[in-house]
């Protein structure tokens, strides 16, 4: 017999089969964000200039064509100390054995939310001519009556290589994750990135 969860974290939507199940993942995830006494302290400009670069990446994923609208992926090395600054009262989950982290942000407010965390107003959308818009999809719902989402939306369902995508359309994902890279020596070399995975529309306004 299926046990009905009714205990939904609101960032990640897992379930939970009781209050006290929620409490303890909410618990482990503000452990998450403690402080890290082994990170290095960036200084404050240090860290607007790097907000701006993220931005900087993140527009260069907002085309003016409708024919990459869909999932995107940001990729930009960065520094565990870097992303800890910005990302820090927001990771929702910390993989040890893999030295990855990752956020999750969804919903009408996530919008104001990395604009305060980005420090820019317009992080997620970027204009064109004609009043035409490329934007970052924040909510899970499909705009029905917009023309350039309808074409999209069948342009998928005609593909018959779509598979179902290992990131939710609605959700902007930050990870940072620790790459190797070992040579047939035995020589280790190392770096740290910063991805961003999310779905892009585009909007007549």
């Amino acid at each position: 017999m299926a046990i009905i969860s009714k205990f939904e974290c609101n960032i990640c939507g897992n379930l939970y089969k009781t209050n006290r199940g929620l409490k303890r993942h909410l618990n482990i995830v503000t452990k998450y964000n403690a402080s890290c006494s082994d990170l290095d302290t960036l200084p404050e400009d240090t860290i607007q200039q790097f907000k701006g670069i993220l931005v900087y990446y993140i527009y260069k994923q907002l085309p003016k064509g409708s024919k990459r609208l869909g999932k995107q992926t940001v990729s930009i090395p960065a520094t565990e100390s870097q992303f800890y600054a910005i990302f820090k009262n927001y990771i929702h989950y910390y993989f040890i054995s893999k030295s990855k982290y990752k956020c999750i942000f969804h919903g009408s407010s996530s919008n104001q939310l990395l604009a305060s965390i980005l420090d820019t107003q317009n992080w997620g959308i970027k204009f064109y001519e004609q009043r035409q818009c490329t934007y970052i999809v924040l909510c899970d719902n499909i705009d029905e009556e917009n023309p350039i989402v309808q074409a999209f939306a069948q342009q998928l369902a005609h593909n018959k290589k779509f598979y179902k995508p290992k990131y939710k359309r609605g959700q902007f994902i930050v990870e940072w994750k620790k790459q190797k890279n070992i040579d047939i020596n035995g020589n280790i070399t190392q770096a740290g990135h910063i991805y961003f995975h999310f779905y892009i529309s585009q909007a007549i306004i």
